[in-house]
């Protein structure tokens, strides 16, 4: 993945219509002198303290020797950083052999190894950067004196670890990358064309303390054009009462989330709201693709807390997709519509299509594979194209309960029309202490004004479907009572159903996890075979990348 990125200025108009000087580097060795001119590696500065204290011109580049350690904490702003654009990036890298590693010394609620406030085009590749005190971030990036907004802003190719909120901090803030489109300072500075690709964003081991891999916040929906890609985000254990998720989307508006892998998340989370694996919040036109999410869970074991989801659309979210995504073995659900209001924000609408989960909520934290809590939708959500399976003996789980396919709100309610659930494969081989399956639905409140039509449904011994005061305990009860069109019951004869385990792919490559986990193709004479319904904008190809035809198969391999 190419790495770019770009620095500039916040200050309104300054870098507009201003002569593009030659780029200029400026060299940061251990065996310099600050003395030096730094315009060679013979010519080398010394410190990271140079480096802040010197002012820049335009488009320049910071290059650290690579295989070597400085101590600091690197901060750009107007000050040092006068002249900015996003068209001629300011860019801090390595140079030689290898990534140069920064080890952050600054302590603090809001400190962080590298800042970039205010800085169009700033772009950082292929540093290493480690939390060698009590730093919040590793990377910050805002705006903390203007209202027109920051562009260009690029995290690449580096290697980030170890950040999270001080102990005994009040503050949320904290993790490996912020994006903030509320400032520190409290300015509601908004941001533009925000990159962060080709990461490496971690913590030491899978109980570590380190915070979230990319944490969002706006001010509204000011933080626009934001695309995660191509990272491996991994090891946040997290705080006990955390909120959030490995890479959470807030207040963004136009952003997609891809190829990444998110896995060993919330260890040591034992509250609720916290944490996720991906999760947007008071966002908009947020597309959540072809992402592998799994061990999102508690560590050794379920004590306390809920959430642990694989993909959130969490409230205030609105004209967003989550598809093409592969979750698994995660403690909550893989799938979850949070479907409050925040603010003045109405949750949807939403879609979730063409996504493989296996032997998610395998601690019950959540009670269903795919949660729709805590009401009913206000505006249309679809649940199309998707395949569920579990065969998790769940009968001496410390919480109680066997996992639903589809659980349903805390409350009666009415979807918004548009609202649909077709197409779906719900394979339930798990199993409760009375030796039952989870249950196909779970809609004790009897929430309606879904279309429910052309799933498939299978299970052994299973609980049935809960509607409303009903239990239908069989196929034939659920078909006669006339909530759906055209479901089908039957084995899927997927090819291998409980063996997709973790793919092997590369984020960075720009493609997969496809076409892992091949567990969930179809083999000859499924009943899923042609016998789905047609939906219309669909967006044309499924899981596996293939096209959908005008009478799909059931499940997210439908063509």
């Amino acid at each position: 993945m190419v790495a770019q990125a770009m620095l500039g200025l916040l200050l309104a108009g300054a870098a507009t219509g201003t002569a593009h000087a030659a780029t200029t580097t400026y060299y940061v060795s251990p065996n310099g002198s600050d003395g030096n001119s730094g315009l060679s590696p013979d010519q080398a500065w010394k410190s990271i303290g140079k480096v802040n204290g010197f002012t820049f011109p335009q488009g320049s580049v910071v290059s650290f020797q690579g295989g070597q350690t400085f101590s600091g904490c690197l901060v750009f702003d107007g000050d040092n950083v006068p002249a900015s654009s996003a068209s001629t990036p300011f860019k801090v890298t390595s140079y030689g052999t290898g990534q140069a590693t920064i080890t952050s010394d600054c302590t603090g609620d809001y400190s962080a190894a590298v800042t970039a406030d205010g800085v169009s085009g700033f772009q950082l590749v292929g540093v290493k950067l480690v939390n060698g005190a009590t730093t919040a971030a590793g990377v910050l990036l805002q705006n903390q004196r203007s209202s027109t907004a920051t562009k260009g802003l690029k995290v690449t190719g580096s290697d980030i670890s170890g950040f999270a909120t001080p102990s005994g901090s009040s503050s949320t803030f904290g993790g490996q990358i912020m994006v903030l489109g509320y400032a520190v300072n409290g300015n509601t500075g908004p941001l533009d064309d925000v990159q962060i690709l080709g990461n490496a964003l971690h913590g030491a081991g899978v109980t570590s303390q380190a915070g979230p891999g990319v944490y969002g916040w706006g001010s509204g929906v000011n933080i626009t054009n934001v695309r995660v890609e191509g990272n491996t985000v991994y090891h946040l254990g997290m705080a006990a009462k955390s909120t959030g998720a490995a890479v959470t989307a807030n207040g963004w508006d136009g952003a997609v989330i891809q190829h990444n892998v998110v896995h060993d998340i919330g260890a040591n989370v034992t509250s609720c709201g916290g944490a996720s694996g991906i999760m947007s919040y008071t966002s908009n036109n947020v597309a959540i693709r072809h992402n592998e999410v799994y061990n999102v869970q508690p560590v050794p074991d379920y004590t306390a807390g809920c959430d642990w989801d694989g993909i959130d659309l969490d409230g205030g979210t609105t004209n967003s997709v989550v598809e093409y995504n592969y979750t698994h073995h995660n403690a909550g659900s893989g799938l979850l519509a949070y479907t409050s209001t925040a603010g003045s924000r109405v949750w949807g609408p939403n879609t979730f299509r063409y996504n493989v989960s296996e032997n998610d909520d395998w601690a019950n934290a959540q009670g269903g594979l795919f949660n729709v809590v805590p009401n009913a939708p206000k505006n249309a959500l679809s649940i199309y194209g998707n395949t569920f399976f579990t065969n998790k003996d769940q009968s001496t789980n410390k919480k109680a309960g066997t996992s639903a396919c589809f659980l349903f709100g805390y409350a009666a309610g009415t979807w918004a029309g548009g609202s649909q659930i077709k197409d779906n494969i719900c394979h339930m081989a798990n199993k409760g202490s009375f030796g039952k399956t989870g249950q196909l639905y779970y809609n004790p409140y009897n929430q309606t004004g879904m279309t429910l039509s052309h799933n498939l449904y299978y299970g052994t011994n299973t609980a049935g479907w809960r509607w409303g005061g009903t239990t239908y305990g069989d196929f034939a009860a659920w078909a006669a009572a006339g909530l759906e069109s055209g479901a089908v019951w039957g084995d899927p004869l997927f090819t291998s159903p409980g063996a997709g385990g973790t793919c092997t792919w590369s984020p960075a490559s720009g493609a997969g996890p496809q076409p892992c986990p091949q567990a969930y193709t179809l083999k000859s004479g499924s009943p899923a075979l042609g016998a789905g319904v047609a939906v219309s904008g669909n967006g044309g190809v499924d899981y596996y990348g293939t096209t959908i035809p005008g009478t799909p198969n059931i499940g997210a391999d439908a063509g």
